[in-house]
Formats: C-alpha cells, structure tokens, sequence
C-alpha cells in the first residue's frame, strides 16, 4: 500500500467500485487470470501515484482490498462515480493537490496513463482526461463513449453514438480523470442536466456547468469491462 501523503501534497488516485452492476453483477471482483478485476486496476496504478485507494458501497470489494494490500474506504450509496470518488476524499481528509478518477472496470490501465493525465495539472475550473482511437468494432457500440474536441484539445460534447457523423477516425473516451480539489468539488456540484440524463454522461453535467475538459489523446490501449464479452478479453489478454 502506498504510504499516507498530507493534506496538500502529491497525487492521490481513487477508484470508485460500486458492487451492483446491471449486465455484470459484482464487477469490481470478477476474476481476471487469477486476480479480481479491482485489484488490477489497483496494481496498475499504485507505483505512479502517491496514495491509491477503492471507495466502495461493499464490504466484499472492501476485504479484498484490503486483503491485497490496498487502502479502502467504505462510502455508502453514491449518485455516480465521481460524487463516490468526492465523498472517499472528504473521508481520506482531503489529500492531494491531484485528484485522479480510474473506474474501477479499466484494469488495463498502466503508468503511462497516469503519467500522461499528470503531465497537465488541472486548472481550479477544469479536469482533464484521455482519449484513444475508437476500435473499429467499437464504432457503433453505446458502450464505447465518442468525444469531439475544439483546435485547443477540450471536449466539446460526449455521447455513446458515433460523432462527428462522417468523420474517418472517432475518439474513444476513457474514463479516467485528474481533478484539482476546486475542480473536484465543481463536478461534485454540478448535479444533472437534461444532456447528462439522456446520454447517461454525468461529464457532460459539466461542460453544461462551464467546467472546461482538457483531452490528451493517445495510444491507450485498454478495454473497458462492461459486460461478459469485455470480461473474456481481459481475461484473454492477462492469459497470453
């Protein structure tokens, strides 16, 4: 487990594992070759980050954590992903002056993701995030979150259908965040909107709000585990 920073200082990841998932229930411990899903995105963070905890609603996720070696927090009922990874850094005592979001479904998620997203701290009314080149069996999945960006690389709207319309390559979001404390607090706040209902994008809550999205694109590979088939091939990839 990575040591305890102070409340000012370094960089602190949280993974927001919520038990309960419709199309795969008790996601954050499915076995991937051996080791639970939130393990691995654990292991895969751990050496870039100063504190690296899983904020969860499940005393199961909680002892496998802790049993691995990682710090836990229990956090009770959660709106999203991000008031869960909000409600852990009020509990942890406000930690970091970086505040990094990995969900807890991305367990390909490595160093230089981490290291790309810190390159550019955020700024008090903005995140930033990463993107990749969208698979092109992806192209048309829901599951696959697209985003389009202005000429200065901040988002300009998300959505799970394929956009623009016509463009040749699409941009994957991938859902990780770094946050300032202020700007943590800002998407904390911002609540829903009728765009963030729709597509189910709580991000998009906060373009509405004025939070700017700052985008690094890049060659991330990964693969988001939303449902048995995304589970196969992670085990695939962590069997080869």
């Amino acid at each position: 487990m990575a040591g305890t920073i102070g409340a000012s200082e370094g960089t602190v990841a949280i993974v927001p594992a919520r038990y309960s998932s419709t199309r795969l229930p008790g996601k954050p411990l499915a076995d991937i070759a051996g080791i639970p899903m939130i393990i691995r995105v654990l292991q895969g963070i751990s050496g870039s980050v100063d504190r690296a905890v899983a904020a969860t609603d499940d005393k199961r996720i909680m002892d496998t954590v802790e049993n691995a070696g990682f710090e836990a927090v229990y956090t009770g009922e959660a709106i999203s992903g991000t008031h869960r990874v909000f409600d852990a850094w009020k509990m942890l005592g406000f930690p970091g002056e970086i505040i990094i979001n990995v969900q807890g479904d991305e367990p390909l998620v490595n160093e230089n993701w981490i290291n790309s997203l810190t390159a550019i701290p955020p700024e008090d009314n903005q995140v930033v995030t990463l993107a990749r080149e969208t698979p092109a069996e992806l192209t048309g999945s829901p599951d696959s979150v697209k985003v389009v960006l202005n000429e200065e690389h901040e988002a300009l709207y998300f959505s799970r259908y394929p956009i623009p319309h016509g463009a040749d390559n699409l941009l994957e979001h991938i859902g990780i965040y770094s946050f300032s404390p202020e700007s943590l607090r800002n998407c904390a706040a911002a609540g829903n909107t009728r765009l963030s209902r729709a597509e189910r994008l709580e991000q998009l809550a906060w373009l509405e709000r004025g939070i700017r999205i700052r985008v690094v694109t890049g060659e991330f590979y990964g693969i988001g585990v939303d449902t048995e088939k995304d589970l196969k091939r992670a085990v695939e990839y962590f069997s080869t």
